[in-house]
């Protein structure tokens, strides 16, 4: 028979077995030794202690003296421990027979009753706490959502709170500007109000004994001589401020109208809707040179003008007083009348009536302006 060869379970030496130590051998003995060591070997169920207690032979578990040494003290080890714990178990219960008596087990397992239904009714109470905690958190929530959805609420207003107040003060910048630019067109207003158009528009000019109108020279003087030219543009002039003032008064003579042509302008006489004649207020060659010059007869009419003009002024300012009374063809300065054709007169005292026939043009002027209604 073939000898078999043998290794240590532990360190995997091989062993020699004397004869006596083998079991004797079968095929199925065999077969089965075989199968246990491979299954400690590949360690599937079985522990080399077990492999060891349940070895009849030494063949079954073959394991050198080295090993078998230090399973041994392993083995006493675990015993020494394990009568340790025995004495320590020992003692414990000693000490439960001596401090509880088994007389007090009716009364623990009372106890332990009451713990168990106190245990129970604490897990109720739990349950409950944990219905009523969930019941809270639902709650906690459904508020969270309503605090989230306000607070947008809230942003939303407080921007549409900023959007107004900048609008507001944007419209009050816009305000404040238009107030202001309200008063100074007021004062402008106010300015125009108080300004004399006339006086503007038609200048007088009244220097020593000889006046002007708008820049043009009303007289004739040897050492200031003047053209026909000028004073024809000087009589348009006048003929058309009194036009514009019986129309600012809004009266009109019953028989003569004047009619402001520039350089040739006249008055014209009508009667019944007709035109029965006109005066001219133009001339040509150099005034004052004896004769006629054609326009003694225009001036007249344009006094007679003007005295129904300053009557009708009069008439609605009873304070009204012109500067100088008119006579017939005469404008009279401290009881001295001054001639105001050029027939039959002289350049000094022609030039002093046209100077007051200007002077009370002047007044005419300031008192139509004083009767404007106030606005």
């Amino acid at each position: 028979m073939e000898q078999r060869s043998y290794i240590c379970l532990n360190c995997q030496h091989p062993l020699r077995l004397e004869f006596a130590q083998r079991r004797p051998e079968s095929a199925d003995s065999e077969k089965k030794s075989e199968t246990v060591i491979m299954e400690a070997l590949t360690g599937h169920s079985r522990n080399l202690m077990k492999l060891i207690s349940d070895a009849q032979f030494p063949s079954d578990a073959p394991v050198c003296t080295d090993c078998s040494d230090a399973l041994v003290k392993e083995m006493e080890a675990q015993v020494t421990t394990l009568d340790d714990e025995v004495k320590t178990n020992q003692i414990y219960i000693n000490f439960m027979k001596d401090n509880h008596p088994t007389t007090a087990i009716p009364e623990l397992k009372a106890k332990l009753q009451n713990v168990i239904e106190e245990e129970r009714e604490l897990e109720q109470q739990l349950k409950r706490l944990l219905a009523d905690e969930e019941q809270i958190d639902i709650e906690l929530q459904t508020k969270r959502r309503a605090a989230e959805t306000s607070s947008e609420t809230s942003g939303n207003l407080w921007k549409q709170y900023r959007d107004n107040l900048r609008q507001v003060y944007s419209d009050q910048d816009e305000l404040n500007s238009l107030e202001s630019e309200r008063q100074y067109a007021e004062v402008q207003h106010r300015k125009l109000i108080d300004t004399n158009v006339l006086d503007l528009c038609f200048h007088i000019w009244v220097d020593g004994i000889m006046g002007e109108i708008n820049g043009f020279r009303l007289g004739y003087l040897p050492e200031a001589p003047v053209e026909f030219t000028e004073i024809n543009a000087a009589l348009g002039q006048i003929v058309l401020l009194l036009e514009i003032l019986l129309e600012r008064i809004g009266v009109q003579h019953h028989e003569l109208v004047p009619v402001a042509m520039g350089s040739h302008s006249f008055i014209k006489l009508r009667r019944n809707g007709n035109d029965i004649e006109t005066y001219s207020l133009y001339g040509q060659g150099t005034p004052l040179s004896g004769g006629s010059s054609g326009t003694d007869a225009g001036i007249r009419k344009f006094l007679q003008l003007l005295e129904f003009l300053l009557k009708e002024l009069k008439d609605r300012n009873k304070n009204f007083k012109p500067p100088y009374q008119i006579h017939a063809d005469s404008l009279i300065e401290n009881g001295v009348k001054y001639n105001a054709v050029m027939t039959l007169n002289t350049s000094a005292r022609w030039t002093r009536a046209m100077a007051m026939m200007l002077t009370n043009m002047k007044a005419a002027c300031a008192q139509c302006d004083s009767l404007r209604a106030p606005i």
